[in-house]
């Protein structure tokens, strides 16, 4: 827009309300120095007068005559250069849309006599005046259209309006209410602090409750809400409740000229198809609508809705969870058949909250097995084991056993929650007990969810590799539903990059990608992203590991709900030794966990936080997150117990760190034991690193039996360490470097270095390259920014010069010194900046851009 206005030209800002037009024009205005700045605002009062818009001008002019549009031009002109003295005129216009026609007529003729640039913005262009239009079809106007927030740039608005970090539930949750408009974003925040919605822990605000829709985005939406005819409002009102709503059912409650009218100014989209649909187009809008509509009126119109809603149960799901709601609100039993219905969706939706109260309203004597069933999924996901076992208990007895797929799904919960619980063989007899006697055998789909369960256990056990071959049959299946079908694939997955055959489950991830991608219920997929998440971490491709998670984390419906947000970018950054990211990432993920951790996740968290604070070299605040790590509250899987710990160890200051290495090997040896190799090489990998050569002999050993990249690199590793070969270790500070895991990259090229030292060569400059980009990545003090941000004037240009592509002579010339002054300037700064010459120079610059 800037360079628009440098060339006499204006700028058309487009967007919904709230998106941040109005900043922007302003933020324009207030760089267009050397300018004469004119305000002037659209409204839908002043479009009703002539020349409406114009009126805080035509105030000041004696128009005895009165008006047309040939005086109104001429005595406007005459006022504006006057006004501005000479200097060029830039017109900022507020809601274009909402000017009458005279006065876009006298704006046009201005702009297109050269005599004023416009900026502007509009709503909803649609509504504009055609003249508008065509100033911007004639190219005086460049058109901007601008979009919602992402979920990072929602956190990093919120950020900076209260003055501190923000967890990333805190963020994706804000962003799922606002669809990162960015007033309503601020409206929201404000908000939610004012109601301890969201709080302020250890220096990060953290979500300690559900969002609520009160204060001022409500009063900003009932506004709006006041505005509209009664048939628009009450279409509205319904559609806040019910949505999806039938259109047939929509044109019984209003005209059809009502939802013409909405479609067309955008308040309502259709959904179109064999059973078409409308829908309120902004969610937070049906949100605040819903939660601030009055008790009396709310009754009214669920009655006026049951009367033409003939069958409840035709509803799509979100409708008819909507319905079901309303109808308890409005104190009438929906029938324990919605009501099931209903709290499946919730769960489904991953609204525990929203279950528990639908369930709730059966009473505890009155539910039917499947709504028994929808509170024990609940109560678990919420981390409620405990509990959900008391539910299912007190209500076993009552649960008829020939309701086979309600039963089977409620014995499935009962095996998984008595596993979370006790340390009995009881899980195991649980799923025996429903196979079918001899002969009767179960439908296709049954049988697989029992399949699936008992692979399941052996993962929780840590028993993988027993669970390999059911999972990848299960995977291959044709014959049940997509959803098991997914998961068993991404356990698969899983089971066999920690069983050490990583190039296996990574073509098994491409195999089954339609299946994996396949859209299903919020709690399958964030089990799912959370198997391929640990299937590149376990195969030690890190790299691939954070590609994974930017592709499902940002700006998304079914963005990344695994492993609490910040945490699984915890677990990347700790592995890889990045020590500054990882504690930026972990310490809003702790303080989120500690007042909401249903996954029993805060020990990893704390674990992986106490690590990257001593890697950092911060050994107070490690012994701090060393210290106050918890137990945790359920039984946990093996391997999340397992990595917990491994991180625990790795953490250890002072004289335990000498006992490290001693417990890193017998981790590794139980692990090997049950076959997970994945573990196992970390284990024993740590522990070489740490001096242990005996530790470094089994690293090769299993290495040897494993597959993959890291597999390579790891063997490369050990066989380097016992041999001094530095070539081989080079082999494994180049693999390392390049899946990511920098720390050890640093330290394997750190010993090339050490022993090519006399040497140099073509060894020495590869080790250094490996070296210096991974010490580049480990600590945010070492980035080249950071560098460059040390350095003097002359030094700073210097380098820049020497990234470049001038010859050495020419860099003299420019700098009136001699072509050895700067080689001993460059060598010199080449040691500070930690590179080896001028091509890794331009390489480091290339990766910092």
């Amino acid at each position: 827009m800037e360079s628009a206005l440098a060339e006499g030209r204006g700028a058309l800002i487009a967007g919904p309300q709230g998106i941040g037009k109005s900043a922007l024009v302003q933020a324009l205005a207030d760089r267009a120095r050397g300018h004469r700045i004119e305000a002037l605002y659209g409204t839908r009062v002043s479009r009703r007068t002539p020349y409406g818009a114009l009126a805080p001008l035509l105030s000041e002019l004696p128009l005895a005559g009165g008006l047309n549009p040939v005086t109104a031009l001429h005595e406007v002109r005459r006022l504006l250069r006057a006004r501005a003295a000479g200097l060029p005129l830039l017109l900022v216009i507020d809601d274009v849309d909402e000017l009458d026609e005279l006065s876009v007529q006298v704006i046009a003729q201005l702009v297109r006599g050269g005599e004023a640039t416009v900026a502007a913005t509009a709503t909803d262009l649609v509504q504009a005046e055609p003249e508008v239009l065509s100033l911007w079809a004639e190219g005086h106007l460049v058109r901007v259209d601008v979009e919602p927030l992402s979920q990072a740039e929602t956190r990093t608005l919120m950020e900076g309006f209260l003055s501190g970090a923000v967890s990333e539930p805190a963020a994706r949750s804000m962003w799922a209410e606002t669809r990162g408009n960015p007033h309503f974003t601020l409206l929201m925040t404000a908000e939610q602090v004012r109601q301890g919605r969201l709080v302020l822990s250890d220096h990060t605000w953290v979500r300690a409750g559900a969002y609520v829709h009160t204060g001022a985005v409500a009063e900003l939406f009932d506004t709006q809400l006041a505005r509209l005819p009664a048939e628009h409002r009450k279409l509205v009102e319904v559609l806040s409740r019910v949505s999806p709503l039938p259109l047939a059912t929509a044109l019984q409650l209003v005209p059809a000229e009502t939802v013409d009218a909405l479609e067309e100014n955008g308040t309502v989209m259709l959904e179109r198809g064999t059973q078409p649909a409308v829908m309120l187009s902004n969610s937070l809008f049906a949100s605040v609508v819903a939660a601030n509509m009055r008790l009396g009126r709310s009754h009214e119109l669920w009655k006026e809705l049951t009367e033409v809603l003939q069958d409840p149960g035709s509803l799509a799901p979100a409708a008819l969870a909507g319905f079901v709601t309303w109808s308890l609100d409005c104190q009438t039993d929906p029938g324990p058949g919605l009501l099931r219905r209903a709290a499946a969706y919730a769960n489904d939706s991953g609204k525990q909250s929203l279950a528990l109260e639908i369930v709730g309203s059966a009473g505890p004597g009155s539910r039917e097995d499947g709504l028994v069933l929808e509170e024990i999924r609940a109560l678990m996901a919420l981390g409620e084991n405990q509990k959900a076992l008391s539910v299912l208990t007190a209500a076993e007895a009552g649960l008829d056993p020939d309701n086979r797929d309600t039963w089977v799904a409620v014995m499935i919960q009962k095996a998984a929650l008595l596993r979370s619980i006790s340390k009995s063989d009881d899980p195991a007899r649980v799923l025996d007990s429903l196979d079918l006697p001899s002969g009767v055998a179960d439908t296709p789909h049954i049988s697989a969810e029992i399949d699936y369960a008992r692979a399941e256990l052996q993962l929780a056990e840590g028993n993988c590799a027993g669970a390999v071959q059911p999972l990848a049959a299960l995977a291959r299946r044709r014959d049940i539903a997509v959803r098991t079908r997914a998961l068993a694939a991404a356990a698969a997955a899983e089971a066999l990059a920690v069983t050490g055959d990583a190039r296996a489950a990574l073509r098994l991830v491409e195999e089954h990608g339609e299946v994996l991608r396949a859209p299903l219920p919020a709690p399958d997929q964030s089990v799912i992203l959370n198997r391929l998440f640990y299937t590149f971490y376990a195969a030690g491709d890190l790299e691939r590991a954070l590609r994974f998670i930017r592709d499902n984390t940002d700006g998304t419906d079914g963005a990344y709900r695994g492993t609490a947000g910040e945490l699984v970018w915890g677990v990347v950054r700790a592995a890889a030794g990045e020590s500054d990211a990882a504690v930026e990432a972990l310490e809003p993920a702790v303080s989120q966990l500690r007042y909401r951790d249903p996954q029993d996740l805060l020990p990893l968290a704390a674990a992986l936080l106490s690590y990257a604070h001593g890697l950092s070299g911060n050994a107070a605040r490690a012994g701090i997150y060393q210290k106050l790590a918890p137990r945790f509250r359920n039984r946990p899987f093996w391997h999340a117990a397992r990595v917990t710990e491994f991180f625990r160890i790795l953490a250890r200051q002072g004289r335990e760190r000498e006992t490290a290495a001693r417990s890193l090997v017998q981790m590794a040896e139980d692990a090997e034991a049950l076959g997970n190799v994945s573990f196992a090489l970390g284990c024993y990998e740590a522990a070489a690193t740490r001096g242990d050569l005996a530790a470094a002999a089994h690293l090769g050993r299993l290495a040897s039996t494993a597959t993959g990249r890291w597999a390579e690199a790891l063997g490369s590793y050990a066989k380097g360490l016992l041999s001094s070969d530095p070539w081989v270790l080079l082999e494994a500070a180049e693999g390392a470097a390049q899946l990511g895991h920098h720390l050890l990259a640093h330290h394997a090229a750190g010993m090339v270095r050490t022993m090519t030292a006399a040497g140099g060569g073509s060894i020495a400059r590869r080790a250094a390259a490996v070296e210096n980009a991974a010490y580049r990545r480990l600590l945010r003090e070492n980035t080249m920014e950071n560098l460059l941000a040390g350095l003097s004037d002359f030094d700073a240009r210097l380098v820049r010069l020497a990234a470049g592509t001038a010859s050495r002579n020419h860099i003299a010339e420019e700098l009136h010194l001699s072509p050895r002054t700067v080689d001993w300037h460059l060598n010199k700064l080449f040691r500070k900046l930690h590179v080896s010459g001028r091509t890794e120079l331009r390489d480091a610059f290339r990766s910092a851009e």
